[in-house]
């Protein structure tokens, strides 16, 4: 339980910078990574990048494809570049454990994300134990400025550090809400993320909900906000947060979550004390936050864009609305119980030689290229 008193001053502003929650090393570590996981739905094109890193790492890229992706044309590009890769179609059907927090979230149409990034994700790790891979690193499939050195510096600081990120120095990776603060002037950083991200891999690694904003979560896992070392750059593929509005409905019970329990952190107050008093304060400031958004919007030059930011906002005020306290403790408290489940998961897990006859043993079929020493 959060003290009395306590709860408005945890709520009090939005916490438009988590800064405190980073480490910088004042020096760059050497070391390595097994592999570099890769989870895509865009045109195979855009894997190029991606695959040139593989091929400078000498290290397999695990593309992990669906929607507009495909592994056999992944893997052609590969051929081409010389880069090693091993490229998977990703199905339904895929060996992972069902989590509760997931199917809770499912039932809740009106806040379910339909997203398949965190299954991708958790692939990776499952093959990463099969592997006994200690570590791998995550990229998205819309990050440039990959520098070979970056990777390994990242891999390196896992010495000290369950999890090491680089800094995206290109268009910013916020949510709607958030990139809606900076379009009226007000202050909001850019926390690191899963698009490029490297981690310790154990029986301790927790896995990722299918939920917006599920790195930050699987930073959190058993603790409070897991400390990240944060060395070296990459940039982000602008993007239009606005161009649909279902991208702030399908956003905003992650994002929510999210901020709430990192404001917990910034706090110094540990995950139990987001109980249904603590959240139906946060949620309350939270709409309040928006509105201040949309008034400062009103005082803006008409425009189509402007029309599309207040429109996204109205929806994203309208799911938070809707957003009951008690299902919030629930669902931490679900996810919580999966943790356990993905240990006896983990731990179930057999061993393979390579990362083709793993994916076979989760039932996914894997096209593999290896270059010719």
């Amino acid at each position: 339980m959060v003290e009395r008193g306590m709860t408005a001053a945890l709520v009090a502003a939005h916490r438009y910078s988590h800064g405190r929650l980073l480490a910088h090393p004042e020096a760059a570590v050497a070391g390595d990574v097994p592999a570099i996981i890769v989870p895509t739905v865009r045109n195979p094109a855009t894997m190029r990048d991606s695959l040139e890193l593989a091929r400078e790492l000498q290290r397999p890229m695990i593309a992990l494809c669906s929607q507009w992706s495909s592994a056999e044309i992944v893997r052609k590009q590969a051929e081409l570049l010389g880069a090693p890769v091993v490229a998977v179609d990703v199905t339904a059907k895929n060996g992972l454990p069902a989590f509760e927090c997931d199917t809770l979230l499912a039932k809740q149409k009106h806040l379910n994300r339909a997203n398949d990034v965190s299954i991708k994700r958790n692939l990776g790790l499952a093959v990463a134990r099969m592997q006994r891979w200690e570590k791998v690193a995550f990229l998205d499939d819309d990050i440039t400025g990959l520098r070979p050195e970056a990777i390994r510096n990242a891999g390196g600081l896992l010495r000290d550090y369950n999890v090491s990120a680089l800094r995206n120095d290109g268009f910013p990776d916020n949510s709607v809400v958030c990139h809606a603060r900076r379009e009226v002037g007000l202050p909001q950083d850019v926390f690191v993320g899963g698009g490029a991200m490297a981690v310790r891999v154990n029986s301790r690694t927790p896995f990722f909900p299918t939920i917006y904003n599920e790195d930050w979560l699987f930073l959190v896992g058993r603790r409070n906000v897991e400390r990240v070392a944060v060395y070296g750059r990459v940039s982000q593929q602008p993007y239009d947060p606005y161009l649909s509005p279902e991208r702030a409905r399908s956003e905003e019970f992650g994002d929510c979550l999210a901020e709430g329990l990192f404001s917990l952190s910034d706090h110094d107050r540990p995950m139990q004390a987001a109980d249904e008093r603590f959240w139906r304060a946060f949620l309350d400031h939270r709409i309040a936050m928006i509105d201040d958004i949309l008034r400062r919007l009103d005082g803006q030059r008409h425009g189509e864009r402007r029309t599309r930011i207040i429109q996204a906002l109205k929806v994203a005020r309208g799911r938070c609305q809707i957003i009951e306290p008690a299902f919030c403790v629930a669902y931490l408290k679900a996810w919580q119980t999966d943790l356990d489940v993905w240990k006896r998961f983990q731990a179930a897990l057999p061993r393979h030689d390579n990362p083709v006859a793993a994916f076979t043993a989760l039932g996914l079929k894997a096209y593999a290229y290896t270059p010719a020493p």
